[in-house]
């Protein structure tokens, strides 16, 4: 994989993920800290929501390579994240959507 240049994810779409996967360690310390999975539910839901608007906003397939790899790393690391917190919920997820 090539070197994936951060530095293309400034517009606020992009920075609303970054800051809500960044929490993500935080919201399981606080789930086993108050024995609430709801909290993780709704970091999730938020997650989904902020891709959503991510992607409705942004071309993943662009002619700028190095922005087209930023977009799909973080694409990829949103499905990781979603993945992984479905399944401490019990919940299975499509490989594709």
């Amino acid at each position: 994989m090539e070197e994936v240049k951060e530095e293309k994810l400034l517009d606020e779409y992009s920075l609303n993920i970054v800051k809500l996967i960044y929490n993500f360690q935080d919201i399981l310390v606080q789930v086993t800290q108050k024995d609430e999975p709801s909290i993780l539910s709704r970091y999730l839901l938020d997650l989904a929501k902020a891709f959503s608007i991510f992607y409705n906003e942004n071309k993943i397939m662009t002619e700028d390579k190095e922005l087209q790899n930023a977009r799909l790393y973080l694409s990829n690391i949103v499905g990781s994240v979603l993945k992984t917190g479905a399944n401490l919920l019990g919940m299975e997820m499509p490989d594709k959507m």
